[in-house]
């Protein structure tokens, strides 16, 4: 089946990025960690082998006027390295000119104080960031990143904006759209769900304030699901923040990395939050390691010093290395399947599929879109 996908560059985007500001399909909010699966291999620095790379570039300036405190986030390891050099430069670019945008504004607000009379409190400007999915195999070539501006301009609190960029990396990277996502549908199928989930709880938003979607509705993918927010005010009171609705990237819209739905494992059917596969441009399918080895009943160690996972049930036993396509049972010569295990930005490893049957010597299975292992 060929990828739906008709997607925008990033040239297109960074020019309405620096001739009239972030559109809204870019802007989100920052996810709740509290559902976040806790992960039984304690990863203690979990990273993606291929993942997309982001380190912070400082900003630091302080007056009498204003503070300024910027993390602009800088981003390595996109295969598309002119897309990568120009979301670079639209990130700096954007950083910078909020900054430049509030210090103006002190410098005005308080030359109004001081003729009228009053006192002036000093503005405030922050710029952190946070990566949704890491870009890598683990997270089917997906890369999402929110980066928040909170800006403090007197009253009684500041407003935050979050802006979130959803990037297909591949050699020729792409913007992903909701309609990538959900098909030419997408309205109607996102509308629904934010619907219901406001009924649910009616007194915490406007009355009639969610009217649906718009074409640039603001989004970030984490963990197979897409997640749609809302900006302080636009449909609740300042107290509800920026409102956030999960939404499960469904069954006939795949995502970029062709993911499949259903994983059924000794009979019971895994979450595809927790258990999300992927299936990569070759044609591998990749699958979460401990949700799955647990289910067939191994114990998992993990070996920081190797950055490895040691599985062991009964007199078999097998390790398998972050980063190498080396898969070792009983300590026999490794193996060799085509694709190394990885972790991707949730800190969960996944492997191949082929690591069950032919390591493993599990019964596996795939069938119209449904993988089966015992």
């Amino acid at each position: 089946m060929k990828t739906p996908f008709k997607l925008l560059t990033l040239g297109i985007a960074g020019a309405c990025l620096l001739t009239a500001g972030i559109p809204d399909s870019l802007a989100s909010a920052e996810p709740s960690s509290a559902n976040a699966p806790v992960q039984a291999v304690p990863i203690s620095a979990a990273v993606q082998q291929d993942a997309v790379k982001v380190s912070a570039k400082p900003v630091q300036e302080k007056t009498a006027l204003y503070s300024a405190d910027l993390s602009i986030p800088v981003i390595e390891g996109l295969k598309d390295k002119k897309y990568q050099d120009q979301l670079n430069d639209i990130l700096e670019r954007h950083a910078m000119k909020d900054l430049e945008l509030l210090k103006k504004q002190a410098e005005n607000d308080a030359a109004d104080a001081k003729k009228s009379g009053y006192e002036f409190r000093p503005y405030e400007v922050t710029v952190t960031y946070k990566v949704k999915a890491g870009g890598g195999a683990a997270d089917a070539g997906l890369f999402s990143i929110a980066v928040t501006t909170y800006t403090y301009t007197g009253g009684a609190h500041g407003l935050p904006r979050t802006d979130t960029y959803n990037v297909l990396n591949q050699d020729t990277a792409k913007r992903i759209e909701l309609k990538d996502l959900f098909g030419a549908d997408y309205k109607q199928t996102i509308d629904k769900h934010i619907k219901d989930e406001i009924a649910k709880h009616p007194d915490d938003y406007f009355k009639d304030g969610f009217e649906g979607i718009d074409d640039t509705q603001s989004f970030y993918i984490h963990q197979g699901s897409a997640v749609i927010v809302f900006g302080p005010y636009e449909i609740a009171p300042y107290a509800a923040g920026m409102p956030e609705f999960t939404i499960p990237l469904p069954n006939q819209a795949q995502t970029p990395g062709g993911r499949t739905q259903k994983l059924i494992v000794n009979g019971s059917e895994l979450s595809t939050v927790d258990a999300a596969v992927y299936t990569d441009a070759k044609g591998t399918v990749t699958v979460p390691l401990r949700i799955v080895a647990e289910a067939l009943g191994y114990e998992l160690k993990w070996n920081a010093e190797q950055q490895a996972v040691e599985l062991h049930k009964g007199a078999q036993w097998t390790v398998v290395r972050t980063g190498k396509d080396e898969y070792v049972i009983n300590k026999m010569a490794p193996v060799s399947l085509g694709i190394a295990p990885a972790i991707n930005s949730e800190g969960k490893m996944y492997v191949p599929l082929a690591f069950f049957s032919d390591i493993l010597k599990a019964d596996v299975k795939s069938e119209a879109g449904t993988i089966t292992i015992r």
